[in-house]
C-alpha cells in the first residue's frame, strides 16, 4: 500500500518534467515531510473542461462524483478509505470504474514511507530519488460538484500492486511507479483500453534510481510535519531505538 510520502519540494514539479500548462495550488503551497490520506497531494492530469493538462493539489481519498450532498462527500470520507485501489480490482470495483476509463492522474511526491520490522520492531524508511526529484504514482482522478452550491471537490487514488522483489523488503504491496516515458499513454483521456498493460512497464526503482535509509521516528505521528520526520537515523541510534521498543 502506499499511506504515506513526502513533498519537500513542491516547486520541483515542473512544466518540463510534467508537462501540465496549469495549475492550481495554494499560493501558501508549502513542503510536506509527513503526507498522509485525507489530506491535498499534488497530481497532474488532463482536465476535460480547460482541455489540457494540469497540476492540482487534490484530496488524497477519492470521492464518488455521484454522491449527491455535503454530507454524504463527508460521510462517505470518514467511513471509507479510498486511497489507494488495487490493482486487481480497480477496472471493476463502483468507486473506481469511471476513472479508470478516462480520469487517470500522476501523484507526483518526491518520497514515500514504510515501515519495517515486526510489531514493537519497525523502522521508518524513507524512499526516494537518488537525485532528490518528484516522481509518479499511477493514479485516478474525480470531481465531486454540487451544482446547487457550486461547491466542488477534486479528488485523487494511487494504484498499487503486488510488491515487486525489490520493494518487497519494505511491504507486500507497492504503488505503481510510472517511468517519465509512460506518463503520455497513461494520461491519455482517449485511451479506453491497455491501461494494465501501461501500469506494467519499467519504473525508476528498476533501474537503480531509488535510495531509502531510515528515519526518525517521529514520522510515526501524523501529525509531526517538519524536517525533523526525515531525518537520517545511524546505525547505533537505529539499533538503540529497537532497544527502547523492545522494553515498550
Amino acid at each position: 500500500m502506499c499511506g504515506r510520502a513526502t513533498v519537500v519540494n513542491p516547486d520541483g514539479i515542473t512544466e518540463k518534467l510534467y508537462g501540465y500548462t496549469k495549475k492550481f495550488v495554494p499560493s501558501d503551497w508549502k513542503p510536506r515531510y509527513n503526507l498522509n490520506p485525507h489530506e491535498d497531494i499534488p497530481a497532474v492530469y488532463y482536465d476535460p473542461f480547460l482541455k489540457e493538462r494540469v497540476l492540482r493539489t487534490m484530496h488524497w481519498n477519492l470521492i464518488p462524483s455521484k454522491l449527491e450532498s455535503r454530507d454524504d462527500v463527508v460521510a462517505f470520507d470518514s467511513q471509507y478509505s479510498t486511497f489507494n485501489a488495487r490493482i486487481e480490482t480497480v477496472a471493476s470495483a463502483p468507486t473506481f470504474q469511471q476513472s479508470w476509463r478516462s480520469q487517470r492522474c500522476l501523484v507526483v511526491v518526491d518520497g514515500i514511507v514504510e515501515w519495517v520490522g515486526e510489531k514493537k520492531r519497525k523502522t521508518p524508511y524513507l524512499i526516494r530519488h537518488r537525485d532528490r526529484i518528484p516522481f509518479a504514482m499511477a493514479g485516478l482522478w474525480s470531481r465531486w460538484h454540487d451544482s446547487a452550491g457550486g461547491e466542488e471537490l477534486w479528488s485523487n487514488t494511487v494504484i498499487v500492486k503486488d510488491a515487486d522483489d525489490w520493494y518487497r523488503q519494505f511491504h507486500d504491496r507497492m504503488a505503481v511507479l510510472l517511468a517519465p516515458e509512460s506518463y503520455e499513454q497513461w494520461l491519455d483521456p482517449q485511451r479506453t483500453h491497455g491501461q494494465l498493460e501501461v501500469l506494467s512497464k519499467s519504473a525508476y526503482h528498476k533501474n537503480d534510481e531509488l535510495e531509502y535509509f531510515p528515519i526518525s521516528t517521529l514520522v510515526n505521528n501524523p501529525r509531526n510535519d517538519s524536517a525533523d520526520c526525515l531525518e537520517e537515523v545511524t546505525p547505533s541510534e537505529l539499533a538503540k531505538t529497537t532497544e527502547l521498543l523492545l522494553d515498550l
